[in-house]
């Protein structure tokens, strides 16, 4: 179907495309956004009959390929449609250039499937889509300056250059890009209260809730946008992701619970099966391990993807570990998925190690593990409470100080306790050169973000800069990240 729209709009005449976002390419806009790619694409077949030359016709038939593949990770979806990426890029160059929707539509799809990209690892050319997207925005903002949509590919691109190391920011200087965390959330923020953007508030929304949760620790942040998205998360699956995954950050994996079982009706939607493993997460975080097992097995026979696979997994033979039940699960965890992510990255690991020497770990440690990431941080420190021995569990001292430091910090104890326990558990992972766990660096990182909330800068920086020392360790990525958005936010 999208090769034959390509050919009609390139045979149609007139080939001069224009941009009209009238009121059926609004509606289409917000099925696409809704997931509902099906009523969608009956109004852009419409469209393509009476208006061929709109480019936003284009527009919109991207924005379903690059959901399609951020939501679904189908590989051969994904090689098959970026071939049609050039022949959009070209339709819409050939349009009317004094539309301030001209150079905005190819930054989107520019945009689109640097993101797309990212998913499969093509970095090199993603790194120019999104160097060319940030041009032409930019351009765009100097002709049309009034025009509010280009904030949404600004503030996104300005957070994300905000986010790289000053040491590094020489590279992205030389390309012409500048920003900011705070200055590229503050202008997705200005949209939301905007009410002329209105239409676009949920992916807008989405947008800041993604960077918020991935760039900053603010907890502040992360309530009001809780609050903005409201009821709205039973009616959008990209709502519904970001509730939860909000919700989740604050410690409420209760409301986390009640976002996911009230997910919009999958009927009419493209399938969303990642929130099926957002809910087995949510359960286990209550150890209920009977739903929890559920709604894994469920996104493990619906998703096509590869991501999650391999955590998926894990997280069942952890729960068959807990219940006293011997599994093969370890060997799924090796012989599915692939190990691209953090999470498969350190699933795969475990699984080696289990396979090689048998699954061993402290079962209270691993349950005070879960209740604490479900926020349940009152019955986490009963749990870790109830270890008394753990010598015969060598090299579970560090788990030991960083979790009784994580659940402290969360119930309110001074700030020096909490930095003895960090301490303890970072001394321990300098000691054992050989570890791979993310003990050490995470509690080198919160130490950093315990002194910047205390306005001591100069130890935040030591701090970050420790976390940023270690190397090869599991959730580095992710750690990392945070490590060089505090070291940005203390240096400058």
């Amino acid at each position: 179907m999208r090769i034959l729209t390509l050919l009609f709009l390139f045979l149609s005449n007139p080939l001069f495309a224009s941009f009209q976002m009238n009121v059926r390419m609004q509606q289409s806009y917000t099925h696409i956004i809704n997931l509902e790619f099906e009523a969608a694409n009956k109004l852009l077949h419409i469209e393509q009959i009476e208006h061929p030359d709109n480019g936003i016709l284009v527009l919109h038939q991207n924005y379903i390929d690059f959901l399609t593949i951020l939501i679904g990770e189908e590989k051969e979806f994904f090689s098959t449609a970026k071939d049609l990426k050039s022949d959009r890029i070209d339709f819409m160059q050939d349009g009317d250039d004094s539309s301030p929707y001209y150079l905005y539509a190819q930054a989107e799809v520019h945009l689109q499937w640097a993101f797309a990209r990212i998913k499969f690892e093509e970095y090199l050319t993603a790194a120019y889509e999104i160097q060319k997207a940030y041009s032409l925005l930019e351009k765009n903002q100097e002709q049309f300056p009034d025009f509010k949509l280009n904030i949404k590919g600004l503030g996104l691109l300005h957070t994300l250059v905000g986010a790289i190391p000053e040491k590094y920011q020489w590279i992205v200087s030389l390309v012409g890009m500048e920003g900011s965390v705070e200055l590229g959330l503050s202008e997705l923020k200005s949209l939301l209260k905007d009410e002329d953007m209105e239409m676009y508030h949920s992916e807008v929304i989405f947008l800041t809730a993604f960077l918020q949760l991935n760039m900053t620790n603010d907890e502040i942040a992360y309530k009001q946008l809780l609050d903005d998205i409201g009821s709205k998360y039973s009616d959008n699956y990209l709502l519904n992701f970001a509730a939860a995954r909000l919700s989740h950050a604050l410690g409420e994996n209760d409301l986390c619970v009640k976002v996911l079982e009230n997910r919009p009706v999958a009927e009419g939607r493209y399938p969303f099966y990642y929130l099926d493993y957002l809910q087995a997460m949510s359960y286990l975080y209550t150890l209920d391990y009977e739903k929890s097992e559920m709604y894994f097995n469920r996104f493990l026979k619906g998703f096509k993807g590869n991501n999650y696979i391999k955590s998926a997994y894990q997280k069942l033979a952890w729960i068959s570990f807990l219940q006293g039940e011997d599994n093969n699960y370890f060997e799924l965890v090796k012989a599915k998925g692939i190990a691209s992510i953090d999470e498969d990255k350190v699933a795969l690991k475990e699984a080696n190690s289990a396979i090689k020497n048998k699954y061993h770990t402290h079962s209270w440690l691993l349950r005070t593990r879960l209740l604490y990431d479900g926020g349940y941080y009152d019955e986490a420190l009963l749990e870790i409470s109830s270890v008394k021995i753990l010598k015969k569990y060598s090299g579970f001292y560090d788990e030991y100080w960083y979790r009784l430091a994580r659940i402290k910090s969360k119930l309110n104890y001074e700030d020096v306790v909490v930095i003895t326990n960090y301490q303890k558990s970072y001394d321990l992972g300098i000691a054992d050169n050989q570890s791979t766990s993310y003990y050490a660096p995470m509690s080198a990182l919160q130490i950093g973000l315990i002194y910047e909330k205390q306005d001591k800068l100069k130890q935040a920086k030591i701090y970050f800069e420790k976390c940023l020392s270690f190397s090869d360790f599991d959730y580095e990525r992710g750690i990392h990240q945070k490590a060089k958005v505090g070291l940005v936010r203390v240096t400058n």
